[in-house]
């Protein structure tokens, strides 16, 4: 399996870089250092790299994200016009670019799956974590996701979500070290009662690359200890 990972570098994503290369697959990593995927021929020069260092391509990840806060995401009556377009920018509009630069090339090679990162607060919203802009992006990841899936399905060619809940990355540091969230997580994330870590999420996004799911396409797998319950 040879699967294009973008934000490799991150915490989520430099996780499925490893699951995907101890289960005998060949991963090509970009982050924005090396390509930014929000910057028109971003995506398609990664995508292009990836086919030409890997010889084909079965499988591409997007774990490019931010959360938003230094730039002013938060609750509605707050949020910024640069947060606002800072985080659509990161969040969605790298996915749909480089959705659309990798479908062509999966439908052309007779398949492939598409795995995009999510998160629970796309459709369930917690006062903790009120950034309008960061679940609105996500949220919208769902319809891009399934709008996709529906036009690709017959070329072979899958896209799903993972949904995920608090993970322990960098990202999240804020919740972390907030006693007043860590008290709530055993409400929240029930199961587990803690944060995920980024090696729970890359086993899901594994399984979703994986023949094992090709039954499976434009859904959101969630990843997040019991959040959506």
């Amino acid at each position: 399996m040879n699967v294009l990972v973008a934000g490799a570098a991150g915490g989520i994503g430099s996780a499925c870089v490893r699951a995907v290369e101890a289960d005998g697959g060949a991963v090509y990593g970009v982050d924005r250092d090396d390509t930014d995927i929000t910057l028109p021929g971003g995506a398609e020069r990664a995508v292009a790299t990836a086919v030409d260092k890997l010889g084909r391509l079965d499988g591409v990840v997007h774990a490019i994200g931010m959360s938003g806060r230094r730039q002013g995401d938060g609750p509605i009556e707050s949020c910024t016009d640069q947060a606002w377009a800072e985080v659509l920018r990161v969040n969605l509009e790298s996915a749909f670019r480089l959705l659309r630069a990798a479908v062509p090339v999966l439908t052309e090679a007779g398949g492939g799956s598409i795995v995009l990162i999510g998160s629970a607060l796309a459709t369930d919203p917690d006062p903790d974590f009120r950034t309008v802009a960061y679940a609105t992006a996500k949220g919208a990841l769902l319809s891009l996701a399934r709008v996709v899936a529906h036009q690709t399905a017959r070329a072979g060619v899958r896209v799903n979500i993972v949904s995920a809940g608090l993970v322990d990355t960098a990202m999240a540091t804020r919740a972390l070290t907030t006693q007043a969230i860590q008290d709530r997580l055993p409400e929240l994330m029930p199961l587990g009662g803690n944060a995920c870590t980024p090696e729970e999420v890359a086993a899901a996004v594994l399984w979703l690359l994986s023949p094992a799911s090709r039954r499976t396409t434009g859904t959101s797998l969630p990843v997040d200890g019991g959040w959506h319950l």
